[in-house]
């Protein structure tokens, strides 16, 4: 038999706010969404994998081009987690993976890249099988389409509705 709460799995939604200039320039902040996937490896500390999803139109400057960029981040961390009772504070930090798509009139640019990110959040235990995480994260994380890197990371507010298995 498996020990009680050892998974945490669910839906995730957010709000992204990029930090390097030229993606905050043409596109801004908006709406991040994804999956999130936590296992239990021992006492309070667990592993998480949560992958997103920003996709966001803009017009490039000077030329006003109509412009798509989709970034894809994919995050592997350790969260620390201090069980107080309903409201559970955690701290969280990791690896970042992210696939960069952008299309615009003049063309199409893809590329991949890595860095890092670190959370802090509460975990509000609503039952015994649901949690709702309301956290903060922040990621550094650079890609090199062209030649020259681009940031891609920044602060994302969010929160996510888990069910405890």
């Amino acid at each position: 038999m498996y020990p009680k709460n050892i998974l945490k799995l669910g839906a995730y939604a957010g709000y992204f706010k990029p930090e390097g200039e030229w993606v905050s320039s043409i596109y801004k902040e908006d709406v991040v969404y994804g999956v999130k996937l936590g296992v239990r490896v021992w006492n309070n500390l667990s592993i998480w994998l949560n992958g997103m999803q920003y996709r966001k139109t803009g017009k490039t400057v000077p030329l006003e081009d109509i412009t798509t960029v989709t970034l894809n981040p994919i995050y592997l961390s350790l969260r620390y987690t201090f069980v107080l009772g309903a409201f559970n504070p955690y701290l969280e930090g990791g690896f970042t993976y992210i696939y960069f798509n952008e299309e615009s009139e003049i063309g199409t640019t893809k590329s991949e890249g890595r860095g890092f990110s670190a959370d802090a959040g509460i975990e509000l235990k609503l039952s015994s099988h649901f949690v709702i995480d309301v956290g903060v994260k922040y990621s550094k994380i650079s890609v090199n389409p062209t030649n020259f890197d681009v940031q891609l990371g920044g602060l994302q507010a969010g929160v996510a509705f888990l069910v405890v298995f």
